[in-house]
C-alpha cells in the first residue's frame, strides 16, 4: 500500500459524481495502455488501436464486442482484487467497531454489524463479474485479459472505503460510456445488468462517505480513455 493518497478526479477521497472532469492527455493515456499490457489488444480499434486514436490517427470504427468486454474485464479484475485483498487485511472489528465505518454511519445494530458482510458481498459480485465476462470472451473466440498487479493507496479501513466509493462510481460511468457501443443485444442486456449492480454498490459506498446514494437524476458517462487513465494509476507497471 502506498503512503500517499491518489486523486482520481482532482479531489482527495471524492468520486466521479461531482462533475469533475478526470481528463487525460496523449502521454498519460499511452502510459496507461502500456501498464495494462494485455490492454493493447482489448483496446484496439480495427487494428489502429486507441493509442493511434489518441495520436490523432484513429478510424471511425467502434471497438468490437470482445474488445469492450475485455475493457470491462480490466476494471472488474481491479475491483475484485481491491476488495479481496482488503478483506484479507481488515476484519469485522475494523469495519464495525468503535469509530469504524459501520459505527460512524449506522445507529442501529443490524446494519452496523453487517458492514463487513456487505463488503464481502460486493467482493463476491465483482468475482462473479470477472468469471462471467471471462467465459463470454472465450465463447466469442477471444482471449480474456488477466488480472494485473495493483498498488492501492490506503492505509486504514476508512481510506479503503473512500477509494471503494471512487472505484464503484467510476465503474458506473465506465459501463454507461461503453454499453452504447455493444452490437450484440444479448451482451448489451448482460452489460446493463452488471451496470445496475455497480450502481447499487456505488449507492451504498456513497452513503458511507456521507453523500447521497443517488447524487443526480442522470449519471455521467466516461470514455474508455478517461476511465483507463483513472484506473491506470493503480496498475503496477513492469517498466
Amino acid at each position: 500500500m502506498k503512503d500517499s493518497t491518489s486523486e482520481l478526479d482532482g479531489t482527495q477521497g471524492s468520486g466521479i459524481d461531482d462533475g469533475t472532469d478526470l481528463g487525460t492527455d496523449r502521454r498519460g493515456f499511452l502510459s496507461t495502455a502500456a501498464k495494462i499490457g494485455g490492454g493493447a489488444a482489448l483496446l484496439s480499434f480495427g487494428g489502429t488501436g486507441l493509442a493511434a486514436a489518441a495520436d490523432g490517427e484513429g478510424s471511425d470504427d467502434d471497438p468490437s464486442d470482445v474488445e469492450i468486454l475485455n475493457y470491462a474485464l480490466t476494471l472488474e479484475h481491479l475491483e475484485h482484487a481491491f476488495y479481496r485483498d482488503a478483506l484479507q487485511t481488515f476484519d469485522e472489528e475494523d469495519f464495525e467497531g468503535v469509530y469504524s465505518p459501520g459505527a460512524m454511519i449506522f445507529n442501529s445494530p443490524r446494519p452496523r454489524y453487517g458492514t463487513y458482510q456487505r463488503f464481502e458481498r460486493i467482493r463476491d459480485d465483482e468475482k462473479a463479474h470477472v468469471d462471467v465476462i471471462s467465459q463470454t470472451v472465450e465463447k466469442l473466440g477471444g482471449t480474456p485479459v488477466q488480472e494485473a498487479e495493483y498498488d492501492f493507496p490506503y492505509d486504514d479501513v476508512n481510506g479503503f472505503v473512500g477509494l471503494a466509493r471512487t472505484f464503484e462510481n467510476l465503474g458506473v460511468a465506465a459501463y454507461a460510456g461503453a454499453a452504447p457501443m455493444i452490437d450484440n443485444k444479448d451482451l448489451l442486456s448482460a452489460a446493463l445488468s452488471i451496470h445496475s449492480v455497480e450502481a447499487r454498490h456505488a449507492g451504498y459506498l456513497n452513503l458511507h462517505e456521507y453523500r447521497l446514494p443517488y447524487p443526480d437524476a442522470f449519471d455521467p458517462a466516461k470514455t474508455m480513455e478517461e476511465v483507463l487513465a483513472a484506473a491506470g494509476q493503480f496498475i503496477v507497471s513492469d517498466e
